[in-house]
């Protein structure tokens, strides 16, 4: 056997000392080396390896600054002073996975820790919060999260689910090697369930000509993710398909990643090709959780109801809404320094925007998608599409030579769609790619078609 990796124990000792020492002793029975930090924001127990005082010394406290602060700011500081001690471990070689017991505080200045520290190193998460809302605790990073049964104590329940948590961490750690293979250009690509058709289709197209895609769930914390690997330079070109994450974010939905979606590929400088995917709806959670002012606007043109399934409940967005869409996009795409063009569909922007069933499109039917509504002088187009794009030119910034707007007669899940944004990021990657230069495809429409002139020449 080789040598037993080095496994982080965290959490607050003053009340939850005899449990994490327990799981110390699981991590060395499962084969690990463990070292236990205190996160403790009170006084100091004493017998951790490593003490809440070593934590404090690194943001320039004592335990005794720590007692005197409110205890959110205490907890502040224990988890920046946790990062600290934790990356210095990992650059030492000493630090080979990490695991933590805790409720509510110690969960989050746990996670938080965890949080700091890269991909691929093993993090398990014992957590009362678990049942709940993990996202905070998650963040963007991979963290596994276990539910303990109880907060606090050791009987016949507690100890084989700390039993079972070490020996995962200490699993995760002797995981394998992976085998060396070729490593290939990384495309990132945002999805949802209304957008999987046109995310496989262009998936493929790039995975057929030597690269990898990273697919994310549009679902918050896949916005923020794929941000976080834009800006860390994983990724070399941006298939930006389904970007409703920043609809919730202006509308109060649930999966919102955040302000600054949309906003890591154009400051990184790498091509991007965007669309409007999912942007025709606003997601909440259960259907008895859609706020009552949504209700009340059932009437609104757009405004309908979806239900997804028994967690996950949408309303289509209102022409007001889709034209605030469109400057808010058009503001996020000016910051884009490198080759950028956003391909908007003008007959609907996913499967339950639909104006016929179809159920290669996404929408079995019979009847038309839940939320379309039709452009009364053009029936095959969706009517959000002349506000979005209306909103986009208050905003957007045409005069420069990187950036490039195309109206496209075709359905998001149309092949046709799929296969134009992945032509122009090919381009784009390969240096080809000029503004302009799919403007006359068969499968473009002019912006005077959709908007007033006066808007295309402001």
């Amino acid at each position: 056997m080789g040598k037993r990796p080095r496994i982080l124990v965290a959490g607050i000792l003053d009340t939850k000392g005899a449990e994490l020492r327990f799981l110390a002793e699981r991590v060395r029975a499962a084969g690990g080396e463990p070292t236990i930090m205190e996160l403790t924001v009170g006084g100091e127990v004493g017998w951790a390896d490593i003490g809440v005082s070593e934590l404090a010394r690194r943001v320039g406290k004592t335990p005794s600054d720590l007692v005197a602060l409110e205890r959110a700011k205490a907890a502040a500081h224990v988890a920046e002073g946790g990062r600290q001690v934790a990356l210095e471990l990992l650059e030492k070689g000493e630090l080979d996975g990490m695991i933590a017991f805790g409720g509510s505080m110690g969960s989050s200045i746990a996670a938080a820790i965890m949080q700091a520290l890269p991909i691929g190193i093993p993090k398990v998460l014992l957590s009362t919060m678990t049942s709940g809302d993990v996202r905070p605790y998650v963040g963007t990073k991979d963290i596994a999260m276990l539910y303990p049964i109880a907060e606090v104590g050791l009987n016949k329940v507690t100890r084989r689910v700390l039993n079972n948590g070490a020996a995962a961490v200490v699993g995760m750690a002797l995981a394998p090697a992976l085998e060396v293979t070729e490593e290939k250009p990384l495309i990132g690509c945002m999805m949802f369930g209304v957008t999987t058709p046109c995310v496989l289709r262009a998936s493929k197209y790039f995975e057929d000509r030597g690269y990898d895609v990273m697919v994310n769930h549009a679902v918050g914390s896949g916005g923020r993710s794929m941000e976080e690997l834009i800006t860390d330079g994983y990724i070399v070109g941006m298939l930006d398909i389904t970007t409703h994450e920043i609809g919730d974010e202006l509308f109060g939905g649930v999966l919102s990643a955040g302000p600054d979606r949309l906003t890591a590929a154009g400051r990184k400088g790498i091509p991007q090709v965007v669309s409007v995917g999912g942007l025709d709806l606003i997601n909440f959670g259960a259907r008895e959780t859609l706020p009552k002012k949504y209700e009340d606007e059932l009437g609104l043109p757009g405004r309908a109801i979806y239900v997804h399934n028994p967690t996950v409940t949408a309303v289509g967005v209102t022409m007001e809404e889709a034209h605030r869409l469109g400057q808010e996009v058009g503001t996020k795409l000016n910051v884009a320094t490198g080759p950028t063009a956003l391909c908007i569909p003008l007959r609907g922007w996913g499967a339950v925007d639909l104006a016929v069933a179809d159920k290669a499109l996404g929408w079995a039917g019979p009847q038309p998608g839940p939320v379309w509504i039709a452009d009364p002088d053009h029936p095959e187009w969706t009517m959000r599409a002349r506000p979005f794009t209306g909103g986009l030119l208050e905003t957007i910034d045409l005069g420069k030579p990187n950036l490039d707007v195309l109206l496209v007669d075709r359905h998001m899940n149309e092949p046709e769609f799929a296969d134009l944004m992945a032509e122009l990021l090919e381009e784009m990657l390969a240096g080809r790619w000029q503004k302009g230069s799919h403007h006359d495809d068969p499968r473009a429409v002019a912006l005077e078609r959709v908007v007033p002139t006066a808007l295309v020449s402001a």
